[in-house]
């Protein structure tokens, strides 16, 4: 039913719940061991510490089948950037690799380092580089648009185009490196500029 080692593995749970103590089930419900396709599938992945020392963990379920969570995490597990030592690479671990990595124009950096430092990583950076869809990066311009609108502060359909560059072309960097295969940035649907329209110069206008 499942399989499971120090680095991870897959297991299948479901929503049940035990009717005497009113808790859920989960991965000890007694339909599961009777085969079918009662539940889901999820996967478990351990990465390596982070920067804090600390150890870090991914879960993702609802596969239909074993076969497509195995086919997941073998994907996930894939080799990644052979420069950063570690078989599973975040988005945030890419995303500094790939700015240290700049030669252009110091004013070019900058600007890219902003991107990352105040949008990339805040929403993107604890994903998994292999694991990145195009719903996580739309979902991110979402909810740009709605933090700066709480904030009484709207955001250019300019600067947001900006963003969508700079993680474009790192994300094209990655796949360069063979890390992933395609970039979701390229399919991002973003809030139309609104063009200025022509008034007429009243003298009440011009008053």
């Amino acid at each position: 039913m499942a399989t499971m080692t120090s680095a991870g593995g897959i297991y299948r749970r479901c929503g049940c719940v035990d009717p005497d103590s009113g808790r859920a089930w989960g991965s000890a419900c007694p339909k599961l061991s009777r085969g079918g396709r009662h539940g889901s599938w999820y996967i478990r992945l351990e990465l390596p510490k982070g920067p804090d020392g600390r150890r870090r963990r991914v879960r993702r379920g609802g596969f239909a089948t074993r076969k497509a969570a195995e086919e997941t995490l073998a994907r996930l597990r894939a080799p990644g950037n052979p420069e950063t030592g570690t078989g599973v690479v975040t988005v945030g671990e890419w995303l500094a690799h790939w700015l240290a990595t700049r030669t252009r124009a110091s004013s070019t950096v900058r600007g890219y380092a902003s991107h990352v430092r105040l949008y990339l990583v805040p929403h993107l950076g604890g994903l998994l580089l292999a694991g990145l869809s195009h719903a996580h990066v739309q979902a991110m311009f979402t909810a740009i648009v709605r933090d700066h609108e709480v904030k009484g502060r709207p955001i250019a359909a300019a600067t947001l185009n900006r963003i969508r560059a700079t993680l474009r072309t790192e994300l094209n960097a990655a796949i360069r490196q063979s890390l992933i295969a395609d970039n979701p940035a390229s399919y991002v649907e973003l809030p139309g500029q609104r063009r200025p329209r022509a008034v007429v110069w009243t003298a009440a206008r011009v008053e």
